[in-house]
């Protein structure tokens, strides 16, 4: 039997990354250079380099992960078409009215709340008859003409996607699932979300939001997922698999089903693989080091055109309820990570009052930075990089740098109006990303109840490793690990990550006995209904009174009093102390079944120690120094050393005392 191999491909802003691996424990990766144009040629052009730079021929290729942006790139720019909305009488307008939190306090102008004008507005948001009341019992039937009727006004307006958004759907999703069989029967071309599927859980502005993006986001995905499919099959290729925000894979036909579950899933993918960089748990190869005591990994993934720092527990990536995307705020399950408008292509600028700012402009892939050459002319951190010498003349991906375009940016836009010499205006950018990053570093650590010194940084993402040591100095942080693979982690976690599948089921059950009997019950009936895998369990839970439940791990043999228990001590750690009397209610159950990791998949063989990743850069040494790897490059600051871990991972760390 011929050797077989699997593919993960993750497109970002600037670089499409490429990894494969193979059943006999081999491992390989490329970065290509992400062209202006449509979705799907990018993503073949970047495959089928690989396969020939590595003479893998297609039948040799058993699968392929998929990892996009386009999602995240739709909730930021919010270009497309407009959607409808169905929802009950008197409801019309809660997309509109939202919940009014106001971010900044500050800001003199406050921007509405959604962005209900543009892509679902008041003319496209239509009330029906029909009710179902608190207790989940229908108290008024739907009326089928007036259904068929809405359709067929979409269908001359050219609408393509409806969400159907009713009270308490998360009760009895039969009147939404009624709701959508007539739509369809009258417009069978029609992409219809409905509540009850995407968010089943109380609260109904949330829940109807993140439909609507649903369906906002489904014409361009579903087009998207099935040209890229047909196109890899002409090829001789498998048809992709998805990353998920909430985690693990799916294949894409059912992953397009909710494509809202796409948002974030490159961050998600990172942690994947830097949790599977992380040899038996153990952080730097020695199990004599000081930094096996280190529960909690933060990493800390620079990119094209943002910086996400995730966190990792006890070897697990961390997962929020809340996707914070540009100015949108969605409940939606996702890895919990913080993205910064900070990457290499951002924007440096100095404003009216002699400020210096850097991004939440960027330059992207096109035109690029100054010194890529490719049109740009505006100072970006790349630029600042390039000038100080910390890149080298041509990136992994084969973008040569111009080293003069990119002086004569910086000059223009930084050095010229603060009145510095070029080089400290390029020190001045640089100095301006650590301190952002190390400013979410620190807060991330305090929200969850650490110090940053007792955390480790991990660098991922192609410019991960060129701040990470700077990043740890201002936070406070005494550890650094560069993994080997850090330029193409979301990639290789791709390959890591299992199919997996998250069912929940909203309930309002007090956690007495007579509750938790009832919750054993829900989830033996969930369990029995679900796909195969080992399931882990989880209980949202909240203090009566309260408005934000506390996810809390439910072990299958856990008893009242440990529950009880679990909770107070998670509810201490996130919002202080608990009040002297309390009642708690259970409003969730979650089940996340997750499978094996398919074969081939990325496994402590394609991780051993490779000197390749290394070659040129000395096994230990001190900075200031700038280390070229195969697919990152390494900036080691003055007062820092660096050391050529075992397993193969760079570590950093101070060179005198602390």
């Amino acid at each position: 039997m011929s050797e077989q191999w699997a593919i993960g491909v993750d497109m970002g802003g600037t670089f499409i990354d490429v990894v494969a691996c193979s059943s006999a424990g081999e491992l390989r990766a490329l970065k290509h250079p992400r062209e202006a144009g449509e979705l799907v040629q990018p993503i073949l052009a970047a495959v089928q380099r690989l396969l020939d730079e590595q003479a893998i021929a297609p039948a040799q290729v058993a699968r392929l992960v998929h990892g996009s942006t386009v999602v995240t790139n739709l909730l930021l720019e919010q270009g497309a078409g407009p959607v409808a909305v169905l929802t009950n009488e008197g409801l019309r307008d809660v997309l509109a009215l939202a919940r009014q939190d106001r971010r900044d306090l500050y800001t003199p102008a406050v921007a509405p709340p959604t962005p209900e004008r543009r892509l679902f507005p008041a003319e496209l948001r239509f009330e029906i008859r029909g009710r179902i009341d608190a207790q989940g019992e229908a108290v008024e039937p739907l009326e089928r003409e007036q259904v068929i009727a809405i359709a067929r006004q979409l269908r001359a307006q050219g609408i393509a996607s409806v969400a159907v958004c009713l009270l308490f759907a998360h009760l009895r999703p039969a009147h939404e699932q009624q709701v959508r069989d007539w739509l369809l029967e009258a417009e069978p071309e029609l992409l219809v979300s409905l509540s009850s599927e995407v968010d089943p859980k109380p609260r109904e502005f949330e829940r109807f939001l993140v439909t609507a993006f649903d369906a906002y986001s489904k014409p361009l995905v579903q087009r998207y997922l099935q040209s890229l499919g047909v196109a890899l099959r002409a090829r001789g290729l498998p048809e992709p698999a998805l990353m998920r925000s909430e985690g693990g894979i799916a294949p894409w036909a059912e992953a397009a089903l909710r494509p809202i579950g796409l948002a974030m899933s490159g961050p998600c993918a990172a942690l994947q693989g830097v949790a599977a960089s992380l040899p038996n748990g153990k952080l730097d190869g020695n199990s004599d080091s000081d930094d096996d005591d280190a529960r909690v990994v933060m990493s800390v993934d620079v990119g094209g055109t943002s910086t996400d720092i995730g966190l990792l527990d006890a070897g697990r990536p961390l997962f929020s309820d809340t996707l914070l995307c540009g100015e949108l705020t969605l409940r939606l399950r996702c890895a919990d990570v913080e993205s910064l408008s900070i990457g290499g292509g951002s924007l440096a600028t100095v404003n009216a009052g002699g400020g210096l700012r850097l991004g939440p402009r960027s330059q992207g892939a096109w035109p690029g930075p100054a010194a890529y050459g490719l049109g740009g002319t505006e100072a970006t951190l790349t630029d600042a990089l390039v000038l100080l010498g910390r890149l080298p003349e041509r990136l992994s991906g084969g973008v040569a740098l111009d080293a003069a375009r990119a002086r004569a940016a910086i000059e223009k836009d930084v050095a010229r109006p603060l009145g510095l010499d070029p080089l400290d205006a390029a020190r001045a950018v640089v100095a301006t990303a650590a301190t952002a990053m190390a400013e979410s570093v620190k807060m991330r650590a305090f929200q969850r109840d650490l110090h940053p010194a007792d955390c480790v940084l991990v660098a991922a993402g192609g410019g991960g490793a060129q701040h990470v040591a700077e990043v740890a100095e201002l936070a406070g942080v005494p550890r650094v690990r560069v993994i080997p693979h850090a330029g193409v982690i979301a990639a290789l976690g791709l390959l890591a990550a299992p199919p997996t599948r998250t069912v929940e089921r909203s309930c309002a059950l007090a956690l007495d006995a007579d509750g938790l009997a009832a919750l054993i019950d829900h989830r033996e009936a969930m369990r029995a209904a679900a796909p195969e895998g080992e399931a882990r369990w989880s209980l949202e839970l909240l203090i009566v009174g309260q408005g934000k439940p506390v996810e809390v791990p439910w072990e299958t043999d856990d008893d009242l009093a440990t529950l009880r228990a679990r909770f107070a001590e998670r509810y201490e750690t996130l919002r202080g102390q608990l009040p002297a009397r309390f009642e708690v209610q259970a409003l969730l159950l979650r089940g996340v079944f997750e499978q094996a990791v398919p074969e081939p998949g990325v496994n402590a063989r394609h991780l051993r120690p490779d000197p390749a990743r290394w070659a040129g850069c000395p096994s230990e040494g001190v900075g200031p120094r700038a280390l070229f790897a195969a697919t990152t490059t390494v900036w080691v600051p003055g007062g820092w050393r660096w050391t050529l871990a075992p397993d193969g991972a760079l570590l950093l760390s101070r060179s005198g005392p602390e």
